[in-house]
């Protein structure tokens, strides 16, 4: 008689593995682990529920090619958060799903859209956020601030110039050849040297750099070259004394940060400072205010434990400051390294920078996620980027990252963009969003002190595909390219857990309700919807003069696009006693699936319900119920040729439901 095995899968706590780890069954993952997880979300508790659905808030319609477009989070309190959209000399402001405001060029000023970023632009811009201003940065530009003005009716954004002092100089010639004398009249000082080549660089015409002498701890603005010897300029810092300079003891220096030299290309605050990091001339220098006057860049010659910091990290290799993160330590993450700020409170005495890691940093912005600081590894040299997080060594007393992604191989494909999620009171999973460059999205449920990290697959309905992703507190949005009737739009959704359909949108009705007519679907005209009415799946239908006409009379309209979930095993394999499933006849005799919230759905292509007669509803929606269904199966489904046997659980949005576990018997 042929030997029965029964293998449980209790949990999908290890998420959606690659290919490879087909041939691991000796890897602890392979037992929680699946071989497809797509549009699932990860439960805190071990299983997989399907997700909702994206629900159409806006849309952005930049003009043709230029359709860079990125979100943003700010949260001004608890009950005040808002997303930013950034498209091409256009800010969106959104707030609980709903379009508050739209910030773009003046047409009555001039040369007003400088201010705002062209699409070619935006991959380039980072920023940070307190209170009520988002200061950002790009390297070709000065820094700017997205100010929400408001009283108690209304509020307002602006978009404005950012409006720094005392901003820092650097020596970028090298040392004087010549000696230096300086006389003093009130606040003018006449600077002269005896080689001509010290001033030869110094321009002082409109657009230019500014110009700077710094002599006997003094620091002098020139405004006029007298002569090839001779230079003026205002008294920033009083000279200690006035007596000649030895060639080398003076410099002539310039603004660190200007439109030949760069401007900052990363920002965050850390305990009351604002920093900056890199720009084209000086990429591995990290800039920091002054504490408690976040746009005051000034130090004097006493070097207070207030004033300004600045910090070029040193190393072998170029480290160029890609981002600037804080959590529980202040880090740069560069293109050489991560690092970290070794003491704190920062002073200009103790700022410095600790290497603790050898792996570059991409541009996409760092999140923080389960006490962890998750990071995407930059692609280079033929390298594949890879989504880190680092964890502290205590034996080394550094953090070292760890490739978070490693078991789930091709899921994620060159990403783009990044967002986290903190568990809330409906779903206590945490998550990491990763959008990938091919429109799909890659999910991480963790859930450390559960020992809990797998990754499902997002994939959009409709063919649409996910451009860029962010969190504003627990909502999740993402901006989705989507073809309709023929055109590429670009529309901001929000995922929700009870939507159904992807860019879902509610329909108007044009008579009393129940109805069969409905409008208000103008921004979908002569596309091909599917359509949710009273939680039934009614078909599809054309819109057609921004209508619809139902098959039967609902109370309400739901239309957008059906997508496809599906939850797969890994080949299912054992042990025996005469050996393994591996390369050996055998064939699944059955498969139980345990359920929640559970309509109907598929197991390796037969379609079952968990519902009976009894629960059944003959007017209303089809119910939802928890239940244990068991298929039978005929013929050998595995072997040499066609490899291990697998349980397939399918279905549409539609019909949702919660995988909790998975039960297979198998013979040989």
């Amino acid at each position: 008689m042929p030997a029965r095995t029964v293998l449980q899968q209790f949990s999908f706590t290890s998420g959606m593995l690659d290919d490879a780890v087909e041939a691991r069954s000796d890897v602890k993952a392979y037992y929680a682990g699946a071989r497809d997880l797509t549009n699932m979300l990860g439960m805190a508790q071990g299983g997989v529920k399907t997700r909702g659905g994206f629900r159409r808030v806006g849309e952005v319609t930049p003009p043709t090619d230029m359709a860079n477009i990125r979100l943003a989070a700010f949260t001004f309190a608890l009950d005040s958060s808002y997303l930013i959209v950034l498209s091409h000399q256009r800010i969106d402001v959104f707030r609980d799903g709903a379009l508050t405001q739209t910030v773009v060029p003046d047409p009555l000023v001039a040369n007003d859209a400088d201010r705002f970023y062209s699409a070619s632009e935006l991959p380039e811009v980072a920023w940070t956020q307190s209170l009520d201003t988002m200061i950002m940065v790009h390297p070709d530009y000065p820094p700017r601030r997205l100010i929400r003005q408001h009283d108690d009716d209304s509020e307002n954004w602006v978009l404005s110039d950012l409006p720094l002092t005392n901003t820092p100089t650097f020596n970028f010639r090298g040392l004087t050849l010549g000696s230096a004398t300086i006389s003093i009249s009130g606040t003018v000082a006449t600077i002269t040297s005896s080689e001509a080549n010290d001033f030869e660089a110094v321009d002082l015409s409109a657009g230019a750099p500014t110009f700077w002498v710094r002599m006997h701890g003094g620091l002098i603005r020139l405004t006029e070259r007298t002569s090839t010897t001779v230079v003026k300029g205002t008294i920033v810092l009083d000279p200690e004394e006035t007596s000649a300079s030895e060639p080398g003891l003076w410099t002539v220096e310039e603004d660190a940060w200007s439109d030949m030299r760069g401007w900052p290309r990363s920002i965050n605050l850390f305990q009351g400072r604002l920093y900056f990091g890199q720009n084209r001339a000086r990429p591995q220098t990290i800039w920091g205010s002054r504490a408690g006057s976040f746009f005051d860049f000034g130090t004097t010659a006493d070097v207070l434990d207030d004033e300004a910091v600045e910090l070029t990290l040193d190393n072998d290799q170029i480290a160029a400051v890609e981002q600037l993160f804080v959590s529980n330590d202040f880090l740069a993450l560069t293109s050489g390294g991560i690092y970290a700020c070794a003491d704190t409170p920062v002073t200009p005495a103790n700022f410095f920078f600790k290497r603790q890691s050898e792996l570059p940093s991409s541009r996409i912005r760092p999140v923080e996620l389960d006490g962890t600081v998750v990071f995407v590894r930059a692609a280079s040299d033929g390298t594949r980027a890879t989504c880190n997080e680092l964890v502290f060594d205590d034996t080394r007393q550094v953090l070292v990252p760890q490739d978070i992604g490693l078991l789930a191989g091709g899921l994620i494909d060159a990403p783009i963009d990044m967002a986290a999620r903190l568990g809330t009171e409906t779903d206590g999973a945490n998550h990491l969003l990763l959008a990938n460059g091919d429109g799909t999205v890659a999910v991480l449920n963790t859930r450390r002190s559960q020992n809990i990290a797998g990754w499902t697959r997002f994939s959009v309905g409709g063919g649409g595909q996910v451009r860029a992703i962010a969190t504003v507190g627990a909502r999740i949005y993402a901006l989705v390219a989507q073809q309709i009737a023929g055109t590429l739009r670009y529309l901001v959704e929000q995922l929700d857990p009870d939507c159904r359909l992807d860019g879902a949108l509610e329909a108007t009705p044009a008579e009393t309700v129940p109805a069969t007519a409905w409008s208000g679907l103008d921004a979908y005209e002569g596309a091909e919807v599917c359509l949710v009415g009273d939680g039934f799946d009614l078909g599809v239908a054309n819109v057609v003069d921004g209508s619809v006409t139902t098959p039967e009379p609902v109370s309400a309209l739901v239309v957008g696009w059906r997508f496809d979930w599906s939850a797969e095993t890994m080949p299912l394999e054992a042990e025996l006693t005469d050996g393994t499933f591996v390369g050996n006849r055998h064939r699944l005799i059955r498969a139980t699936v345990r359920t929640d919230s559970t309509r109907s759905f598929s197991v390796n292509g037969r379609s079952v319900s968990p519902r009976h007669l009894g629960d059944m509803a003959f007017a209303g929606a089809a119910s939802e119920s928890d239940a244990l269904v068991t298929v039978r199966f005929l013929g050998w489904g595995g072997g040499r040729r066609n490899g291990g046997s697998t349980v397939r659980v399918t279905g549409d949005s539609t019909n949702p439901a919660s995988i909790l576990s998975i039960t297979a018997e198998v013979t040989q």
